[in-house]
């Protein structure tokens, strides 16, 4: 592949962008037709001295395309390999040294995912259009600043867990949890991972998911060609898609799973569900923009609700920025404090 790279580098952005939409076309293993819905299949902090071999396991068991978030250290230290990746994936930011951002002002957050798309382009891939947070970590200004670089700010729906060594049956089990426009997080690195490769590749067939591209519009799985699921969502499960003018989607996860939460629009309640631990987009038809709660309706020991975003009527709304929470636990008491919170640790509604 040494050649190859090569070419890239001198080249430029037009082969690579060439490469990579001719490598999306090949490597889909069912054809479109056949797809009940699209996974994107993810792997976080490469690349890495495994990253050949588990390039040639995805092309073998034709679990393509794949969505590759490098840290712009590692490309810098290992351009040749992103040729190889690209044969099989996109390649996307994971910031360039993997800190803890939180803390982090507008402009450190923009120097450190600008030194990684600037090692990502210099390795031959096209400029990168979505930012995964290293440790999920995401708050306002962070995604500000990544919008700042044309980059949408995501996490994941589903944690595989090999980082904190799941076993390869994990991995797999992990796998099978997903549905229709949810993302994994997997690492490149794990022998786990490796090993799972070929049965999580078996387990989306049997199903007829198909992996997917992640849309940077929404940080969702969609068709590798850019279309949409041949499948459709009913308005009191998971949604794969952002939600459009007619449909209010929320973006929320359980601390301990088994978590309900409504969505209350005008005093009425529009849907109840029931949450994973995992973040999971729910959505319910509603052509409202405001007069909307979301509501922790069953707190108990151990229970908290994160709630990332809303969308209604094609917006999308963070709940950290809304001023109106009253499951916010602040000055000793429930609802103590003014909002701007994401988190709803006592019954209570975050306010839109």
């Amino acid at each position: 592949m040494d050649g190859l790279s090569t070419l890239f580098r001198v080249r430029g952005k037009t082969l690579a962008t060439t490469a990579l939409v001719g490598a999306l076309a090949l490597h889909s293993p069912i054809s479109t037709a056949a797809c009940n819905g699209y996974v994107g299949i993810s792997f976080d902090d490469g690349p890495t001295s495994n990253t050949s071999t588990l390039v040639n396991l995805l092309r073998q068991n034709s679990l393509t395309p794949v969505t590759w978030f490098n840290w712009g250290q590692h490309v810098s230290s290992n351009p040749s390999l992103i040729s190889q990746e690209l044969t099989v994936g996109e390649v996307q930011n994971h910031s360039n040294t993997h800190p803890h951002m939180s803390g982090y002002s507008s402009q450190q957050v923009v120097s450190e995912l600008s030194l990684a798309n600037q090692a990502i382009q210099n390795a031959g891939a096209p400029k990168p259009t979505l930012f995964r947070a290293p440790y999920g970590e995401l708050n306002t200004t962070i995604r500000q600043a990544a919008q700042s670089l044309g980059l949408f700010a995501m996490t994941w729906d589903v944690d595989s867990g090999d980082w904190n060594g799941a076993s390869t049956a994990a991995i797999v089990a992990a796998n099978n949890q997903l549905q229709n426009g949810q993302v994994i997080l997997m690492h490149d690195g794990y022998a786990n991972t490796n090993n799972a490769i070929a049965q999580i590749a078996a387990n989306l067939r049997a199903k007829n998911l198909c992996p997917g591209r992640i849309d940077p519009a929404t940080g969702r799985a969609i068709a590798p060609a850019g279309g949409g699921s041949s499948s459709s969502s009913s308005s009191s499960s998971s949604s794969s898609s952002g939600g459009g003018s007619g449909t209010i989607t929320v973006r929320a996860r359980g601390v301990a799973g088994s978590e309900q939460i409504q969505l209350v629009v005008n005093n009425a309640t529009v849907a109840t569900w029931t949450l994973t631990t995992s973040y999971q987009n729910y959505t319910a038809n509603s052509a409202a923009t405001s007069g909307i709660l979301v509501k922790f309706i069953n707190d108990a020991s151990g229970r908290d609700v994160q709630v990332d975003y809303i969308i209604a009527g094609g917006a999308t709304r963070q709940a950290e920025n809304q001023t109106y929470n009253t499951g916010v636990y602040q000055n000793g008491a429930c609802g103590g404090g003014n909002g701007h919170s994401e988190w709803l640790h006592c019954n209570g509604a975050i306010g839109f």
